[in-house]
């Protein structure tokens, strides 16, 4: 800022003034005695340097209004983009409304036309039925008159021309013959009565009725959750979608409506209000399609809505077969596992790891620098991968691109063939395929914790254990190779059941080493299907 000549001094107008008090609000010189005192005992400074800063003072408040002037712009700027908006919408919605009130018109003129049709043609019908019959009467009258001539011409008078009478009561027999005829196919009433009567289509009433349609407004205060706009379940599979509100109070107004395919609704499981404006919408759809779930708010749609939901049917999606132009050994698939990219990595007891994208894609190549087999493969939480080494009879742990090798539980395996983590306990269970039992082991220092089964063909016996798994409540599910069936245990060993004995499988499965869950909306899951060397992916 530049500065400005300064103003002389009161008492001293040969000087300027130099020296500004800030406890007194004056401006003096170096020759106002009476100001000396205040320099000494008050702020007093150069009066360029308490320009300055009073300057200073100015500018940010000068800054400060901008920034209201700023925000009252982008506020007003709302409240235009919104009139805009709002205008817009409502002229679609009149030219809708003009559209479908005509396209309705001209389809009722167009039925009106046709039913008056339908009517001209009953009167033709009608004008036709009545103009025979009238040239059927005027024939019979003509005959009766001709009749009467006759006979008062020819008979009267002449009692003995009897022959000519009973000729002539012939005639007339066969006149009312016909016109009993006429009387018969008249139902007994002549001449015949039609009444055109008009009967109204109730359906167009009660639509008319109930009306063209509704006018609507979307609840903007609502927000669906990015993830929950468009969704992709299987057939069956429970679902939630997540709605957030700004206002916690209306925590009672959601409700929620599934469409089907065919148009027709259905009702939701459940609407619950979780806190802090949000609530849980679950669902179900039982068929494969296009369904979608409508949700309001007070009756009124909210943004967002409808939620479009991609149904797919149960079974297999595809199969992930050009393994051996990629592979750089001979064996063939043992296990996969969902990368933390989301692509899915394929092993077979060798140092050569093959990663596909979900849709079967090959991606390329992990080639684990030490020497070592990897068999079976288990993602961590922390992002740290898990693995059995059958050469070197050992389980690894290593970071996400299989490096930084951290060798567990040495000397403790005969032949690592599976195994899974409770990431909670920090136990790992690992499936011991000449040991015949399940090894618990620390995770965070390779301890042996115990043994879950022994060798045998009794329930709560293992031959052979090639795989392990937990389920959420905590259980571990044992493929028992040897015996031909999956066994459940809880987290002690304790054996519960046998969930699956030995029979076949359809959709091409021979010899299945491993499994994994690659998508849990829709649920998908990947088998590496060692005997045909293929993975498959499925949706249960």
């Amino acid at each position: 800022m530049s500065k400005e000549v300064p103003r002389k001094c009161q008492d001293h107008p040969d000087n300027n003034l130099q020296l500004f008090c800030a406890n007194c609000s004056k401006s003096a010189c170096k020759k106002c005695t009476h100001f000396m005192q205040c320099y000494e005992e008050h702020d007093a400074k150069p009066i360029w340097n308490a320009i300055d800063a009073f300057n200073k003072q100015v500018s940010s408040l000068v800054e400060s209004v901008d920034d209201i002037k700023q925000k009252l712009e982008v506020v007003y700027n709302s409240i235009i983009d919104d009139k805009v908006h709002f205008e817009m919408h409502v002229q679609l919605c009149r030219t809708a409304i003009e559209a479908h009130t005509d396209e309705i018109v001209r389809k009722v003129k167009k039925e009106g036309k046709k039913l008056l049709l339908d009517l001209e043609n009953v009167c033709k019908e009608k004008t036709k039925s009545t103009e025979s019959e009238v040239r059927e009467l005027e024939s019979h009258q003509q005959k009766a008159q001709s009749l009467k001539r006759l006979i008062t011409k020819t008979t009267m008078n002449k009692p003995g021309n009897t022959t000519t009478l009973d000729d002539y009561m012939r005639n007339i027999d066969d006149v009312n013959k016909n016109i009993e005829e006429m009387q018969s196919r008249n139902d007994q009433s002549y001449p015949k009565k039609v009444t055109p009567t008009f009967r109204l289509n109730t359906k167009v009433d009660d639509a008319i009725i109930k009306g063209l349609g509704t006018i609507v407004c979307v609840d903007n205060k609502y927000a669906i959750d990015k993830d929950d706009k468009a969704i992709t379940v299987t057939e069956g599979q429970a679902f939630e979608v997540i709605v957030s509100s700004l206002d916690e109070i209306d925590r009672c107004n959601v409700a929620a409506t599934l469409i089907k395919p065919s148009g027709k609704t259905t009702a939701t499981d459940e609407v619950e209000y979780m806190g802090s404006g949000e609530y849980r919408i679950k669902g179900r759809c039982d068929k494969e399609g296009d369904w979608k779930m409508e949700i309001t708010s007070c009756e009124v749609k909210i943004k967002g809505s409808p939620v479009k939901i991609q149904v797919e049917p149960l079974g297999l999606v595809h199969t992930i077969e050009n393994m051996k132009e990629h592979k750089l050994d001979k064996y063939r698939v043992t296990d996969v596992l969902l990368d933390s990219d989301g692509c899915i990595v394929v092993s077979s007891c060798s140092n050569n790891l093959l990663k596909f994208n979900k849709s079967g894609k090959f991606v390329g190549n992990i080639k684990v620098t030490q020497k070592t087999k990897v068999a079976k493969m288990h993602a961590m939480s922390n992002g740290h991968i898990l693995y059995c080494d059958t050469d070197g009879k050992k389980v690894v742990k290593c970071n996400s691109k299989f490096e930084e090798p951290n060798l567990l539980c040495e000397g403790l395996l005969g032949f690592p063939s599976g195994l899974t983590l409770n990431n909670k306990t920090k136990v790992m269970y690992v499936a011991d395929f000449h040991s015949h039992c399940i090894l618990k082991i620390n995770v965070e220092n390779g301890n042996l914790l115990g043994k879950i089964g022994s060798e045998g063909k009794e329930h709560g016996k293992l031959d052979c254990p090639r795989d392990v798994t937990l389920t959420k409540e905590g259980n571990l599910m044992v493929v028992d190779w040897g015996n031909h069936r999956i066994q459940m245990f809880d987290a002690n060993g304790i054996f519960i059941k046998t969930l699956v004995n030995e029979g076949g499988i359809n959709d091409g499965i021979d010899f299945p080493w491993g499994m994994c869950v690659i998508s849990n909306r829709p649920r998908r899951l990947a088998i590496a299907n060692r005997g045909k060397d293929n993975v498959k992916i499925f949706n249960y």
